[in-house]
Parts: structure tokens; C-alpha cells; sequence
């Protein structure tokens, strides 16, 4: 009997070191860091969700690797392929939505197995871009006065412009009117006389006599 429990004592020990050594060797890779992190709050100019793994992904199987950031909605924020570096993936994301975003991922483990997870994270949405320093306030604005004539005042100075210049061109017209009706006077008389010129003297009562 003793001999027996001698001998299962011997095999225990014997196989333990390699029970203890294929243990960790045969063991899944783990997710050890992510940025965002689980729970965690970020602005919105964010652009990129980061996973870290214990080891690098299997090489080969990168198209088994995805990482996907959907909304409340259900709507995919994730942009473009996944890229990979070292045990790190990574994609780009649009967080410029402030809520709740969920990250879901899959990978596979240096021993062929897949590997995945989720977690959750908020965002606080894109920071509205500040005032610009020239951009006068609408309160400014309104207090004050707009600078130029209104076109109103535009028109009735246009208007005033234009009466000097059409009474001159006013008189000047009559003053040409009245040159010409004298010139054609003038002509008149001249001809007149130059007709009874050439016809001579009238003749008289006696000389018909």
C-alpha cells in the first residue's frame, strides 16, 4: 500500500513541471490597456480608438481583427480599415457627437484561438470653435449706426446732382432755339431781298401808259 502511494507521489511530481510549463504556453492573449478607456469621458476631437493586447495578434490573419464604435443608435463611427502595430490595433473615429459610444472587438491569439470584448465610453462631443476677435458682436451691431449713405440718401443726392446739370442743358437748348429761329430770320430777309433785286424796279402807272 505504501508502495503504491509511493509510486503516485513520484508520478505527480514528475508531470507537474510540465503541466505548470504548457499552462501559460497554451494561454489566450488579453486585452491589458485601451485608450479611451472602460468608462471613461473624452472630447470629441479624439480620432482614434486604441486597443493593447498582451501579444501581437497572429500574423496572417489581420482580416480576422475588427474594432467597431458604434452610437446609442446603433450608427458605426469607426473610419477605415483596422491597422495593426506590434501587439497594438487601433482605427480612426469620428466622436464629434457628444453620448455614449460602445467599442466591440475581435482578434486572434498567437494560439490561433479568437479573442474578443467590449466596453463602453462617452464623448463629449466636438468643442465649438471660439469667437473670432473681428467679428463684431450683434449687440454691436445693432448699436451701431451704419456707416455710408442709405439708398435713400444715395438716390436724393443723385437726384440733386443730376438738377443742376439738366437745367443747364435745359437753357442751353433754348438759348440754341432762339439762335437758330433768328439765323432763319436773317435768311429770310437776305433771300427776300436778293429776289426783288433781280427782278428790277416795279414799272410805273405812266410808263404803262
Amino acid at each position: 500500500m505504501r508502495l503504491r502511494v509511493l509510486l503516485a507521489s513520484v508520478l505527480v511530481a514528475a508531470t507537474l513541471p510540465v503541466v505548470l510549463v504548457a499552462g501559460p504556453a497554451s494561454a489566450h492573449d488579453v486585452l491589458v490597456s485601451s485608450d479611451p478607456a472602460a468608462d471613461s469621458s473624452v472630447s470629441g476631437d479624439l480620432d482614434r480608438v486604441t486597443l493593447t493586447l498582451s501579444e501581437p495578434p497572429l500574423s496572417g490573419l489581420q482580416s480576422g481583427i475588427v474594432i467597431s464604435v458604434t452610437d446609442a443608435g446603433g450608427t458605426e463611427h469607426a473610419r477605415g480599415d483596422v491597422s495593426t502595430d506590434g501587439n497594438t490595433i487601433g482605427t480612426a473615429v469620428d466622436l464629434t457627437d457628444a453620448g455614449s459610444y460602445q467599442v466591440r472587438w475581435r482578434s486572434v491569439s498567437v494560439d490561433g484561438h479568437p479573442i474578443s470584448g467590449e466596453y463602453a465610453f462617452r464623448s463629449t462631443g466636438a468643442t465649438a470653435p471660439a469667437p473670432s476677435a473681428s467679428a463684431p458682436s450683434s449687440s454691436a451691431t445693432a448699436g451701431t449706426p451704419a456707416v455710408g449713405p442709405s439708398p435713400s440718401a444715395t438716390a436724393t443726392e443723385v437726384a440733386e446732382a443730376q438738377a443742376p446739370a439738366a437745367h443747364q442743358h435745359g437753357a442751353a437748348t433754348t438759348i440754341w432755339l432762339l439762335a437758330g429761329l433768328v439765323v432763319v430770320a436773317l435768311l429770310a430777309v437776305l433771300v427776300t431781298r436778293l429776289v426783288q433785286r433781280r427782278r428790277g424796279p416795279a414799272p410805273t402807272a405812266e410808263g404803262d401808259r
